[in-house]
């Protein structure tokens, strides 16, 4: 299932095309439920704080905790802050994805052992593919760092990572 915005602009053009190409293509090599979410926003509720996505019709997910989801999903958080490129209105802002494998068996049960480093490595390549330099990948915990993860368990068949980007012109 992808959530796709129905008129994106700014940022929103370019994160919809790489949410687009990364859904094919996983959807293509996993047999498993993947759930493709768009940039996401920092809900702070009494201190707690969620990403939260635009399903449809004014209605947003919180997506920290879905365990429903018997595979992975992902989403993508913007940084803060923009940077504009002199003398023009174009811009460049660093941008995570995050990716939650809800059950690894699931996405990789060809795999004996824990299949974490495979599908990273599988994403990444694809974001490679598309034309996107990973600037860095950070996994467990750390990947949701400034999120409320207090519900979450990092154990087995549970892993989560983040990919960092830089999306320009847009």
């Amino acid at each position: 299932m992808i959530y796709l915005k129905s008129n994106p602009k700014g940022i929103d053009i370019q994160i919809q095309r790489i949410q687009q190409y990364l859904y094919d293509k996983l959807s293509s090599e996993y047999s498993c439920e993947i759930y493709a979410y768009s940039r996401a926003y920092k809900d702070n509720e009494n201190g707690s704080i969620k990403p939260l996505a635009y399903v449809s019709s004014g209605s947003y997910k919180e997506l920290l905790t879905d365990n429903n989801i018997k595979g992975l999903h992902y989403f993508f958080i913007e940084d803060d802050e923009a940077e504009i490129l002199s003398d023009s209105c174009l811009s460049t802002n660093d941008v995570d994805i995050i990716f939650f494998v809800n059950d690894i068996t699931k996405v990789r049960g060809d795999i004996t052992h824990y299949a974490d480093e495979e599908i990273k490595e599988t994403v990444k390549d694809y974001i490679y593919k598309l034309g996107f330099k990973p600037q860095s990948v950070t996994k467990g915990g750390k990947a949701l760092e400034g999120f409320d993860i207090s519900k979450i368990k990092f154990i087995h068949p549970f892993n989560v990572f983040k990919i960092k980007i830089t999306i320009n012109n847009y």
